[in-house]
């Protein structure tokens, strides 16, 4: 008997620390994203939209961030659970390595010389631009994934 509480106490102990579970963002341990959900604005488009996206991706990626985008197309489903053929929102999901990861990028784009940041700024309000053009956000959240 001895034997099973040993067991069932060590595995309690070992299988805690697997799911600690933050009570503020800033206490995420796991990978930290930004949500955002948008409609399609009157004059935009889904292939305008994720071309925004794909500007997204590129201006992260050059500048080594330890980033993923993942775009995706929202669709609504009706009261008997059939899925609607119409795309009714997009949505990125802006995923960072970890907090530590978000802080660097931050602390490289500091760095930048003045050169270097009016490049960056151009860059960022060609995406942002394309975005604008092709939807509005409608919601904004902070993820703190859990591993």
């Amino acid at each position: 008997m001895l034997k099973v509480l040993s067991i069932i106490l060590l595995s309690g102990i070992m299988f805690s620390d697997d799911h600690i579970i933050p009570k503020s963002f800033e206490e995420c341990e796991g990978r930290i994203a930004n949500y955002y959900v948008a409609k399609l604005t009157k004059r935009g488009s889904v292939e305008g939209w994720y071309k925004a996206t794909e500007m997204h991706k590129a201006y992260y990626q050059s500048r080594g961030a330890k980033v993923n985008i993942y775009p995706s197309l929202q669709y609504r489903v009706d009261e008997e659970n059939n899925t609607e053929n119409k795309v009714f929102r997009v949505s990125n999901l802006v995923v960072w390595d970890n907090q530590e990861a978000w802080q660097e990028f931050r602390d490289f784009r500091d760095g930048r010389s003045r050169m270097q940041a009016q490049e960056d700024q151009k860059e960022y309000d060609a995406f942002v631009a394309m975005y604008d053009r092709h939807n509005e956000v409608t919601a904004q959240r902070r993820i703190c994934l859990l591993d």
